[in-house]
Formats: structure tokens, C-alpha cells, sequence
């Protein structure tokens, strides 16, 4: 049975939604990095507030390569981009696994497309999490299998 440290600093519902998917699996809620980080198959990062060094899996409001900051979402909507997105990626090496877009109307406010941005991550991050403990690769088609879309994102304009 594979062993998952999940890195969190806060309770949020991208946390919630990744647990939902580790029924299965052995899981520990960690708030620092763990001593021994090899004891792992695999360490997630969830809101985790301090830096790491090591090979975890995140999500991250842009679509690296772009806007590698602290607030990517931020930064993108003050450069006026058009289309940003999520990445879901290993960190040490860079290994990018999922991408996600998110177009940016020119009326959008901020707050809504940062709303939008955590739907997506709720949705997105979990599925591809199950992937990789599943040894299966990751398709966007795999949002539409099995999820009902309760509205909101851009991406499938329900």
C-alpha cells in the first residue's frame, strides 16, 4: 500500500477534495515537512506555507513556465494576460503533469477569476493525484468522466 504525506498549512476545501480520493491509501496530514521524506511514495502539497526543496507534487495558478512567483494569479491579471491557468507539476525536477486553461474575459474582476481558479484546483488536483497512484496518465477528458460540473468555469461553460 503506497504511503502519501499530504503538506497543508491550513484546512481548505482543495484539502478536503484530495482527501476524498485517499479512501484507499495510507495518508498523513502533515503541517512540516517531513524528517524522513523517503518513508513516502508520495508528498503533496496543499496550501503549504513554507518552502520545500524536494520532489512534491503542487498545483500552481499559472501555466508555468509563466509567472513562477508567489502570486501568480496576480501578477498575470496586472500583466493583462488573456489566458492563464493551473499546473499541476513535481517540483524537484520540474515535471509538469497537468495543465488547465483559464481564459480571462476583459471585464473579469480579480476575485471571480481567483474563485474560478480554486474550482478548478478542487477539481483537477484530485483526479490527477488518483492518476498517479493509479500508475495511469492523466487526460483532460478525465474531468469529464464521472463529474458533474456544478457551474462557474470557464472551461466547460456550464
Amino acid at each position: 500500500m503506497k504511503t502519501i504525506a499530504i503538506l497543508y498549512s491550513e484546512n481548505t476545501p482543495v484539502l478536503d477534495a484530495v482527501i476524498s480520493k485517499l479512501d484507499d491509501y495510507n495518508y498523513q496530514l502533515l503541517t512540516a515537512f517531513p524528517e524522513n521524506p523517503d518513508d513516502f511514495d508520495l508528498i503533496i502539497d496543499v496550501n503549504f506555507k513554507n518552502d520545500i526543496k524536494s520532489n512534491v507534487l503542487k498545483c500552481h495558478y499559472s501555466l508555468l513556465p509563466s509567472f513562477q512567483s508567489d502570486e501568480p494569479l496576480r501578477e498575470a491579471f496586472l500583466e493583462g494576460v488573456k489566458v492563464t491557468g493551473i499546473t499541476i507539476y513535481f517540483t524537484d525536477p520540474v515535471r509538469i503533469l497537468a495543465q488547465y486553461p483559464v481564459f480571462i474575459r476583459n471585464d473579469a474582476h480579480y476575485d471571480d477569476i481567483l474563485q474560478e481558479m480554486e474550482y478548478l484546483e478542487q477539481v483537477i488536483f484530485p483526479i490527477v493525484i488518483e492518476k498517479i497512484l493509479l500508475n495511469e496518465p492523466f487526460d483532460i477528458q478525465d474531468l469529464l468522466k464521472g463529474n458533474k460540473c456544478s457551474g462557474g468555469c470557464s472551461g466547460c461553460r456550464h
